[in-house]
């Protein structure tokens, strides 16, 4: 009989071995302390040893709390194919509404396109030919670009390692997106911000770049325009590059990396670093530099050059296929040839078109490269193709790689690249190389996204959510210990053994599938040993009967495990199938109880009927028993 019940031991051995294995990363977690996780931070293994630990949703540990906005004036500006001083009357009188009524912007530009008569098939003549027509069909574009939207938000959350996140729509242009756990607030902030549009644009030629810039100044040459250029301001460089940034609705994609030192200096920097006859004289390209073979903008004369390349007379002569302006995020520091520094960003003159954009981008990797951070892409055939062509024809031509409309780096194309590989350095540490690496995935977003809502969920609640839930389960699990024990005497030592494996396994699924616990899961838990423990009284009770009819011990296990086992399959199915009904349409804490109640409810059963069943097997098996204890 013995050898009969080898198969099922080797079984129950290795399933319990392999919970425990599961369980080692989360116990040696929990066991750190603050100096010890701080240092496993540094040498960069903390992270690893969290994701295999058992992971806390954000009821539990904190997190953030973000409401998202799709900017759909800017997507209606994008679908427009021709755009004029009419078109922005009505648009722009329509948008400044649109800070006060949010909701159908695209039905009061309609009504107020109709009112002003505008010829709406001149601006939109790819959506149809009758306004009704225009308007379904752009109220189709919001509607699918807040569904792609919600659809990279997750892509890109779900690869940047968060627990259970929760991302789904708030009416027709709002998501919510719940994040457990976040160490860097800004970084994920950013992430979820970003459009990721990334590009490749050959630079002008440096003849062309000259050519145009004393063009540039022959034409603001005693501009009234000019006057207030060079008037100081007491609000730094820096804080007037990011509401300029805010008012254009982008966040450059090098923004989600934290910021630098230079980039927090709350003192002011704003007065020009220009001669002013030299000024009136060359309004714009006195106040450049030239970095090698590149243009450089002083700090102090940012404001200056965009309120110059913003102007109408500049934009006409941009527009006219002279090009674009591109800056570097990053500020660098040139030294001086009468010594000292002077901090500066780089400025690219850049063909109008880009060559090639993000959307060829099949797959891109963060890894390291002589020991620095870099991505590589992979594209396409539709990709490759293009990129065999641009690299191809412009060897030695330099090609800059813009993200979201700042110029990350520009490297010299040295040869023909005809399989669609390629690869960005230059990154200041790893997660930033992650990070870009991760949008890039993606997609890029088909509209800018606001945060118009934050909240941040303090630790401390999560900490006492764990004590009071901590508390319930072993307060819970003492008193079915000990009833069982009481009451079924023998028996209920054996189930008292199975019920404490039950959550093993449980809590074990939980760290190998990556999944969260949440405070509803840890009623899910305790939910659980009741479950348990059911099946268990069931078997049981049947098991008296059939002692009670006058059977041997071994023939009433044998009778009590048949008859019982018909009705907990029946009652633990409906059970199962409310918890896969919860674990797919559910989100956030309600899909957390799900997990826990599917999993507990799939272990109980193996351990009540299969485990409990084997050890008495066993104990049957060495002798005749007289009586049971039961």
């Amino acid at each position: 009989m013995f050898k009969k019940n080898t198969p099922r031991l080797i079984v129950i051995g290795v399933v319990l071995l392999w919970g425990l294995y599961a369980l080692v990363p989360t116990f040696k977690f929990n066991s750190l302390s603050a100096n010890e996780k701080a240092a496993m931070t540094e040498a960069g293994t903390l992270e690893d040893l969290e994701k295999k630990s058992i992971r806390q949703g954000l009821d539990l540990q904190g997190g953030m709390h973000i409401v998202l906005e799709v900017d759909i004036p800017t997507l209606v500006e994008n679908l427009a194919s021709n755009r004029n001083d009419r078109f922005y009357a009505v648009f722009d009188k329509v948008k400044a509404e649109d800070q006060l009524a949010t909701e159908n912007f695209i039905g009061r530009f309609m009504a107020e396109a109709q009112a002003q008569e505008l010829r709406l098939t001149r601006y939109f003549m790819d959506y149809g030919s009758d306004p009704t027509a225009i308007q379904t069909a752009l109220e189709d574009e919001a509607t699918d670009a807040i569904n792609r939207a919600l659809e990279i938000l997750q892509n890109r959350v779900d690869e940047f390692g968060v627990s259970e996140p929760t991302i789904q729509k708030q009416g027709n242009r709002r998501v919510i997106v719940e994040l457990a756990g976040i160490q860097d607030p800004d970084r994920a902030r950013s992430l979820l911000e970003s459009t990721a549009l990334l590009e490749f644009a050959l630079l002008k030629d440096g003849a062309v770049t000259q050519n145009l810039l004393t063009r540039m100044d022959r034409v603001l040459k005693g501009s009234d325009e000019l006057d207030g250029v060079l008037e100081t301001e007491e609000t730094p460089v820096a804080e007037e590059t990011e509401a300029r940034t805010a008012d254009e609705q982008e966040v450059s994609l090098t923004e989600l990396f934290g910021t630098t030192e230079e980039d927090t200096v709350a003192e002011d920097t704003s007065e020009v670093l220009v001669d002013k006859d030299l000024f009136e004289e060359r309004p714009f390209s006195s106040l450049l530099r030239q970095i090698g073979n590149d243009l450089g903008v002083p700090e102090q004369n940012l404001r200056a050059v965009n309120r110059i390349i913003e102007m109408a007379e500049i934009q006409s002569l941009l527009d006219a296929g002279e090009g674009r302006f591109s800056l570097t995020k990053e500020i660098e520091n040139w030294t001086l040839p009468e010594g000292g520094a002077e901090a500066f960003y780089r400025m690219y003159h850049l063909e109008s078109d880009a060559g090639l954009t993000g959307g060829v981008i099949e797959e891109a990797q963060a890894t390291l490269y002589n020991g620095q951070p870099i991505v590589t892409l992979s594209m396409n055939s539709e990709g490759a193709k293009t990129w065999s062509r641009l690299t191809g024809a412009n060897v030695g031509r330099r090609l800059a790689i813009l993200l979201d409309g700042k110029v990350h780096m520009a490297p010299v194309i040295r040869t023909k690249i005809s399989d669609g590989q390629t690869q960005v350095e230059g990154f200041a540490n790893m997660n930033e190389a992650k990070d870009i690496a991760i949008v890039l995935r993606a997609g890029a977003l088909p509209a800018p996204v606001d945060i118009i809502e934050e909240r941040t969920v303090g630790p401390s609640l999560g900490q006492d959510s764990i004590d009071q839930g901590t508390r319930s389960i072993i307060t819970g699990l003492l008193l079915v210990l000990t009833f069982m024990a009481f009451y079924y005497k023998g028996a209920g030592f054996i189930a008292s053994f199975a019920l404490m494996w039950n959550l093993i396994l449980v809590l074990a699924v939980l760290a190998a599938f990556k999944a969260a616990l949440t405070l509803p899961g840890i009623a899910g838990l305790i939910l659980t040993v009741g479950m348990a423990v059911d099946a268990n009284v069931i078997i049981f009770e049947r098991i008296r009967e059939e002692l009670g009819k006058g059977k041997t011990p071994r023939s009433a296990i044998d009778s009590g495990y048949s008859r019982a086992i018909t009705t907990i399959i029946d009652a633990n199915v409906t059970t199962i199938l409310a918890a896969l009904v919860l674990m797919q349409f559910g989100t956030g804490p309600i899909r957390g109880f799900a997990v826990v109640l599917f999993w507990g409810i799939l272990t109980s059963m193996f351990t009540a009927i299969f485990t409990t069943r084997t050890i008495f097997n066993v104990i049957t098996s060495k002798r005749e028993l007289k009586a049971l204890s039961i």
